[in-house]
């Protein structure tokens, strides 16, 4: 999944768990208020205008027990959403970061394919990491899916816009380093690599460890 996916994802209106479990909080919170009034209430009662054989320490008592109980509910509730938060937080940025780096080393593999050798390989590799940093080229990449991305960026630099060769590189490079891609990865195509042209030899690819 893109960028700009997850930040839709992010934006999208409450799921009915999740304002079921705001519902709650307020509900709890309500009865926290009126727990209090009971209680300011007795007391008020018993100061002013106490009545014959009643046992306000232990009404206080009785309401005050009740009210650990339901901030004991509400502080539950409160963490629970905050969890959920915290993780889907997280895999937003899984999801960011994945994009990312698939992004820049497709864009690195493409430099690395048309370089003649060694030296034009680093210089190239050099730049792309340069240019991938400009603020202008970070937001293009994080509004745009990998393929859209990578073709306009291929346009841009000058390099053979074979999207499909260079993503595959890019995950076969993912693959290798370990990483795994999330659950709603933008790539779940199953055809396997086109072969690529024969030709003259290739600088290594980048050392990405």
């Amino acid at each position: 999944m893109d960028k700009a996916q997850t930040h839709q994802t992010s934006e999208a209106p409450a799921t009915p768990q999740e304002e079921r479990a705001a519902r709650h909080l307020r509900m709890l919170a309500r009865a926290a208020e009126i727990q209090m009034e009971i209680m300011e209430a007795t007391r008020t009662e018993a100061v002013e205008a106490p009545q014959p054989g009643a046992d306000y320490c232990k009404r206080i008592a009785v309401v005050a027990k009740s009210l650990r109980q339901t901030l004991l509910l509400e502080d539950k509730f409160a963490n629970h959403r905050d969890e959920r938060r915290k993780a889907a937080a997280k895999r937003e940025s899984a999801q960011e970061d994945w994009h990312d780096l698939r992004v820049k080393l497709a864009m690195m593999a493409a430099a690395y394919e048309v370089s003649e050798d060694e030296e034009e390989a680093d210089r190239r590799a050099d730049e792309v990491c340069e240019r991938l940093e400009r603020r202008e080229v970070a937001e293009l990449v994080e509004a745009s899916r990998a393929e859209v991305a990578v073709a306009a960026l291929c346009r841009r630099w000058g390099y053979p816009v074979q999207v499909k060769q260079w993503l595959e590189m890019a995950d076969e490079a993912l693959e290798e380093l370990g990483f795994i891609p999330p659950e709603d990865g933008e790539d779940d195509e199953d055809d396997p690599p086109e072969p690529r042209p024969a030709g003259r030899r290739k600088p290594k690819p980048p050392d990405t460890g």
